[in-house]
């Protein structure tokens, strides 16, 4: 009998969990014992690492600047950085940022603004100077932004700081051409959609970060130094107070704490860490564009979160790595993202049906099934159908795409059309008695493998945010607290 008051679903998490328990324990109880400075060790010793294992020239060498391994772990620093900043607003303070990736692309115009040649004259301040006054600058914009909606909570919240991430999108797009008192021309304030352009490199004394390689090291150090600085800042007073704030502000308040302070708090060192990636960012990029910040990175910044867990920094870390990694490197690789979906596939049934025979008996049933099918379409529609299918892609793949029934022409349409029956069955067959889920599973297989086939393996970017979505999905029904999330059942 469920507990009143109490979200059964977080609290029976573990009963859905298809790892054995003491898979779990070790996965979850290891990352647990291991104090900051160690798991620091262990980031600090894969960054050092990463680019020695992907060239031995890397000693001698540091000029390779067409590298994609490194910009993607450059990627997945800056992003890690990023997600921390909005982890302190979100997962630590409790407030619903939807305008977040505002301030990183208020750091990243500023950056612009002050080494680039775009204003007149042109303006080129050494980094070491602007970045301190990037995050300062975005801090209080921050501030600015949260103190009108301090009464706000929840999704009022989200709605006033969504509306102000798209304002700064549109301001960026089009403050082109701006009358200016004294000025018989207009302004080009912001370079509308072409962006700001050779922008100057990240510099301190001693230093340039030329290659794309002193970049990535350059993204890893701050990442780090973040890091701590977040990890310390939970663990203090300030940070206590931010976790109260999330359970129960009016207690909080009820308990003396100055609310209205903490949020803006809250909202000011989150924009500053914004801000100082987003200067970054525009270093390492040389330039700046208005749909770098638009809503794809905020989607992806809640997705690491949400990945990771709240309250867990390792986890944001951790959800960085899947976020940027995946999509980036492996889903735009055609090769690459079959053998990640198969291998998932067979993972999947493997792990989710039990007993075994009835997972081996799933993948008769589904081959038979493919079987009946092609030899019913082939029978309508007569040499319409691909077959004899050769490619360079291995005899596994060449035999699927020749039992699949993929037509000669109209395949997306088709697929299109198989993509919708696959959603309808899935809902359909989450309504359906568990005994009969079993005889449902074989057309979804089926018509998973077919719309792989057929539309997502060569269209990356549709492939990208369905991985995202059907992540967030899988996850919340087996793992609603994230990777390395703590457990929380609400109680009311």
């Amino acid at each position: 009998m469920a507990k009143i008051g109490t979200d059964e679903w977080v609290s029976q998490h573990a009963d859905r969990s298809v790892l054995p328990r003491s898979l779990r324990e070790v996965f979850y109880g290891y990352g647990e014992q291991i104090p900051m400075w160690g798991r620091l060790g262990i980031i600090l010793a894969i960054a050092f690492i990463l680019p020695i294992i992907y060239d031995d020239s890397f000693l001698v060498n540091l000029n390779r600047d067409d590298s994609l391994v490194i910009r993607i772990g450059a990627n997945v620093a800056l992003m890690s950085m990023l997600a921390m900043g909005l982890h302190i607003v979100v997962g630590y303070a409790g407030l619903l940022d939807l305008g977040f990736v505002a301030f990183y692309g208020i750091g990243g115009y500023a950056y612009a603004y002050m080494s680039s040649d775009f204003i007149q004259g042109g303006v080129h301040i050494p980094s070491y100077i602007s970045l301190p006054i990037i995050a300062l600058m975005t801090a209080l914009v921050g501030v600015l932004l949260g103190s009108p909606s301090l009464r706000l909570i929840g999704d009022y919240l989200a709605i006033v700081t969504l509306a102000f991430g798209q304002i700064f999108v549109n301001l960026m797009t089009t403050l082109t051409r701006v009358n200016v008192p004294g000025q018989e021309d207009t302004v080009n304030l912001t370079g509308g959609p072409n962006g700001i352009n050779n922008l100057d490199p990240f510099s301190i004394p001693g230093f340039t970060a030329d290659t794309l390689t002193e970049n990535y090291f350059l993204m890893v150090v701050f990442m780090l130094i973040t890091l701590v600085f977040v990890h310390h800042l939970n663990t203090s007073r300030l940070g206590r107070a931010w976790r109260a704030l999330r359970e129960d502000e009016l207690a909080t308040e009820a308990m003396g704490m100055p609310t209205r302070r903490l949020k803006l708090t809250a909202f000011a060192i989150g924009a500053g860490i914004a801000g100082m990636s987003g200067a970054l960012f525009a270093s390492f990029q040389g330039s700046v564009f208005p749909a770098n910040f638009d809503v794809v990175p905020l989607i992806t910044l809640y997705a690491i979160i949400v990945l990771g867990g709240l309250g867990s920094l390792p986890g944001v870390v951790i959800g960085s790595v899947v976020m940027v990694v995946i999509p980036q490197y492996i889903l735009r690789d055609a090769d690459k993202a079959t053998i990640v979906f198969y291998s998932a596939l067979v993972i999947g049934v493997v792990g989710f049906i039990k007993p075994r025979w009835r997972a081996a008996l799933l993948v008769i049933a589904v081959i038979l099934f493919g079987v009946i099918v092609k030899a019913v379409s082939g029978a309508i529609w007569e040499d319409s159908l691909v077959t004899n299918t050769a490619s360079n892609s291995g005899f596994f793949l060449d035999a699927i795409r020749d039992w699949l029934a993929i037509p000669v022409n109209d395949v997306t349409r088709i697929g299109n059309f198989a993509f919708g029956g696959l959603v309808a069955l899935i809902l359909l067959s989450v309504r359906l008695p568990k005994k009969l889920r079993f005889f449902t599973m074989i057309p979804i297989v089926y018509l998973l493998l077919y719309v792989w086939e057929t539309r997502l393996s060569t269209e990356p970017s549709v492939t990208r945010l369905i991985f995202v979505g059907t992540l967030l999905v899988v996850l919340m029904i087996f793992r609603p607290q994230g990777l390395l999330g703590e457990r929380r059942v609400e109680i009311i």
